[in-house]
């Protein structure tokens, strides 16, 4: 009890220190000049001399600041009171060097700014639990499967509860103003209860609200509750009309649900129906997941799915492959929504991480190089009594409060960098749009800026901290720093310039991949042709002459228009990912269906005559469409040269047959028509699409059987795109008003839009390439002008004994080339090893392409020059008279 009373008496006697400092700092020097002068007089009854009698007790007092500091230490929490003394003598050094101060803390903001800009989205994405009870229990079967497998998985599943979600399709939101194109997404009606979701408002889907008759019900999201219906709660149990249907809106999800996807603006039920054989068996396949039950685990879900899989593959009314789904296994639904996103993330914090290291190596160069500058100080703080340790922690505090300062404006760096990074990220990704500067980032960048300060600031402070006195005071000499030291510094150069040359050799060979797609030909020629999308409800065209003549009588009266040429419809465009992709089964001429070979799937395009010509894509064998190729004129098809050589090599496609598998009449190829690149300019299309068909829109159908409801009016124009769109706009309102119109775009726009994420993530490496070139060049200028001032003696002997100006500047650029040289071949090494991981965002450029590391290699040679250039012609200038009598 004595003890705490103690404890609590002087923690309270030094808080009160602080309000009273002047008064006891006052009593404390006169109580020490008191005991001086007792101790002086003591020596002077020796009978020394005054003088000697002073300067003898100077030795016996000892180091009095030492012993005042000491003293202190009684009244005050000392370690608190050293470290804010410390801080205000850093904050009056950065002051003094403002130029230092900016570069270094602008060096540390870019690298900690960028770390903590990825790290949100590494912890939203990787570290964050999934925002549903017990996370770590959902799962996602992996494949596709149609809404009667998942029939069976939900009734005999015995590790887990199956949920089915459609990844979404659009629908038309009417009779609640102007009309409305939204994305929403088909699901069981078990999905919520499967993942744990709570509704914001009203009530899940129910069970049985599957079942026709029952289906017509929806929950909103909670962002079109908000801009649709103003956040009103009176709309629950209130009816609106979905693609022609009413259904009741029965709730409202939370603010920043966003499964399946961040696009998914309302969910309605996925209907099963076995009666209608097509859509129960063949109709969309769609992703199921699951929650494992107590007492199972993942290797028992597991386990269970290759015996569930062979079984629904022998219950399909049609042939199937035997390897049908063979693969499929059970991964954590983190794993599934993270997707894509997991890599670039990794691509991403290497990248930044990498930056990091550059300034990190920058800064500790400059501190190196001010340190000689510092030996005085350091010198006299030491005469003064200063300790080494107390001179380390001065010089690391100063370190750290330099990371400190360069982490806030990284902060507020990566509030800005949080949209670019969004850009280069899978569309659509849940939680992306979540990833905000929260807590848990501030906590991370200020936990990045204090190591940081301490991995840059170790070795300077070790430098300096430990100094000769005699020879620092005497002379403040510039050649005292050790050799140990100054090898330190050109190897944290070279690295340096090797981590460069990894980051810009990754910008390389991105630019050159955008490049090389730049000159890829994809098919058509997308100049002069602006687009809009038209979607009436499917109801309008089950009379296929209405919509046969709504869309003919659109672009007739397109084609009228003021500076347009030609007009044309199509259910979709090339590269145009939005819409998704109008895929059939299809049965082809001389190729029997058999259990390994089923029904291939063909792209199918639904087109006007005039859409081939209009898009400049070629015929290369037979006719083109025309206006006689209607709804009651015999089927015709145009094929792809790709899917001609594929299907009848070395023979005349023309007159051959296919027919989508739900038809009974045989369709006649009339023509062949080049290939076009209709999901990027890579050609990268998925596995299961082996054929590209086009039909005549009178005579086309979907998957569901039906003529294409939406499709988008090409109009091609020389005039002003924005006047001629929104003439567009207004034709396409004036014939349905209750069709929702898309956004006017122009084909380029759309081609550029397919490969946003490669520029997008070319711009971030072309940033980090361009951050690193000038700290390099940075780090190179500071290595050399620290040599010069390092070797002013030698290159003042030298100059003395004959050496030439033109013999100084090479000494001086061959140091730099050393270690410039030094760092580009360890950052070749480097690239070599690490850009492999960049080649799913490479195309057509190898990892290792020869072209691109060798122009690096040129750019860094070329930096090393120029940043060389100053300090060897300022070493040619010294005096070597006045540099030997300085030394």
């Amino acid at each position: 009890m004595r003890a705490m009373n103690t404890l609590l008496l002087r923690s309270w006697r030094r808080i009160v220190f602080r309000w009273r400092r002047a008064q006891l700092d006052r009593e404390l020097a006169e109580e020490l000049e008191f005991h001086r002068s007792l101790k002086q007089k003591d020596n002077s009854e020796t009978g020394l001399s005054a003088e000697a009698a002073a300067v003898l007790t100077s030795r016996q007092m000892g180091n009095m600041t030492v012993a005042r500091e000491d003293s202190r230490e009684m009244w005050s929490f000392l370690m608190l009171e050293r470290l804010w003394q410390d801080g205000r003598y850093a904050l009056r050094m950065f002051r003094k060097n403002p130029v230092f101060t900016f570069v270094a803390a602008t060096s540390l903001a870019l690298g900690i700014g960028g770390n903590a800009a990825v790290f949100s989205f590494v912890n939203t994405l990787l570290i964050r639990p999934l925002p549903y009870p017990e996370p770590d229990r959902l799962v996602r079967i992996t494949e596709v499967y149609p809404k009667a497998a998942f029939a069976v998985f939900r009734e005999q599943s015995h590790a887990m509860d199956v949920a089915s979600v459609s990844p979404g399709s659009e629908f038309n939101l009417t009779g609640q103003g102007e009309a409305v194109r939204l994305f929403g997404s088909p699901i069981s009606v078990n999905l919520f209860s499967v993942l744990g979701a709570r509704v914001a408002a009203g009530r899940w889907f129910e069970r049985g609200e599957d079942q026709p008759g029952r289906d017509g019900v929806v929950i909103l999201s909670h962002s079109l509750w908000s801009a649709k219906f103003g956040a009103d709660p009176q709309v629950l149990g209130r009816m609106i009309t979905l693609n022609g249907m009413s259904r009741q809106l029965v709730g409202v999800m939370p603010s920043g649900f966003s499964y399946p996807s961040a696009t998914v603006q309302l969910w309605i039920p996925s209907r099963l129906d076995p009666s209608i054989m097509p859509d129960y068996w063949g109709g969309e396949f769609t992703p199921l997941i699951g929650r494992l039950r107590p007492s199972a685990s993942m290797e028992q879900a597991r386990s269970e799915i290759p015996a569930l899989v062979s079984q629904i593959r022998k219950m399909f009314p049609f042939p199937m492959k035997r390897d049908w789904n063979a693969g499929a296994t059970a991964i954590s639904l983190r794993e599934d929504v993270v997707g894509d996103a997991r890599g670039k993330l990794f691509v991403l914090l290497s990248s930044v991480g990498i930056v990091l290291l550059i300034a990190c190596a920058n800064v500790a160069s400059l501190l190196l190089s001010r340190a000689t500058a510092r030996r005085r100080e350091i010198a006299l703080r030491a005469a003064l009594g200063a300790g080494r340790a107390r001179i380390l922690r001065q010089l690391l505090t100063e370190s750290i409060l330099l990371s400190v300062i360069g982490g806030g404006l990284g902060v507020l760096l990566a509030t800005t960098a949080l949209s670019v990074i969004r850009s280069v990220l899978p569309p659509g990704t849940p939680g992306v749009a979540n990833a905000i500067i929260d807590l848990q980032v501030l906590g991370f960048s200020a936990t990045l800026a204090v190591v940081t300060g301490l991995a840059f600031g170790l070795a300077p402070a070790l430098s300096i901290a430990k100094v000769d006195l005699a020879q620092s005071i005497k002379t403040g000499s510039q050649r005292s720093t050790t050799h140990a030291w100054a090898q330190l510094r050109s190897w944290l150069i070279a690295g340096e310039v090797a981590l460069t040359v990894v980051l810009v050799v990754a910008a390389g060979l991105l630019i050159k991949t955008l490049y090389v797609l730049s000159q890829v030909n994809p098919g058509f020629r997308p100049e002069q042709i602006l687009t809009i999308r038209m979607a009436p409800n499917q109801s309008l065209c089950k009379e296929r002459a209405a919509c046969i003549a709504l869309y003919g009588q659109v672009v007739r009266r397109a084609r009228e228009m003021t500076g347009v040429s030609d007009a044309a419809v199509a259910n979709t465009l090339p590269m145009d990912g939005r819409f998704g992709s109008s895929t059939i089964p299809v049965d082809v001429e001389g190729h029997p269906k058999t259990a390994d070979f089923p029904a291939p799937v063909f792209w199918a395009g639904a087109v006007s005559p005039n859409y081939l010509s209009m898009m400049r894509i070629p015929l290369l064998a037979g006719r083109a469409f025309t206006d006689a190729d209607g709804p009651q004129s015999a089927g015709v098809l145009l094929i792809s040269a790709s899917t001609a050589r594929r299907f009848w090599p070395g023979e005349n496609a023309v007159g051959k047959h296919i027919k989508p598998v739900f038809d009974q009449q045989w369709r006649t190829v009339v023509g062949v028509v080049g290939d076009v690149r209709q999901d990027n300019l890579t050609g990268n299309s998925p596995d299961f699409i082996v054929g590209s068909i086009y039909m005549p829109y009178p005579q086309s159908v979907q998957g569901n059987r039906q003529l294409p409801a939406a499709m988008t009016l090409l109009v091609k124009t020389s005039a002003d795109p924005a006047k001629i769109g929104s003439e567009i706009r207004r034709l396409a309102i004036d014939q349905n008003p209750n069709v929702p119109i898309g956004e006017v775009q122009t084909m380029e726009r759309i081609v550029s839009a397919s490969i946003a994420d490669r520029r997008s993530t070319m711009g971030l490496f072309i940033s980090f390439g361009v951050v690193a070139i000038i700290l390099a060049a940075v780090g190179i200028y500071g290595l050399v002008s620290y040599s010069v001032s390092q070797r002013t003696y030698e290159i003042g002997l030298r100059m003395a004994i004959g050496a030439t100006k033109a013999n100084v500047v090479a000494l001086i650029l061959g140091h730099s080339f050393r270690v410039a040289l030094m760092g580009i071949g360890a950052g070749v090494i480097a690239a070599i090893l690490l850009t492999r991981f960049l080649s799913s965002l490479l195309w057509g450029v190898a990892a290792t392409d020869p072209l691109t590391f060798a122009a690096v290699i040129a750019l860094l040679v070329g930096i090393t020059i120029t940043a060389s250039c100053v300090p060897a012609w300022r070493a040619a200038q010294i005096d070597p008279t006045r540099s030997l009598r300085v030394e």
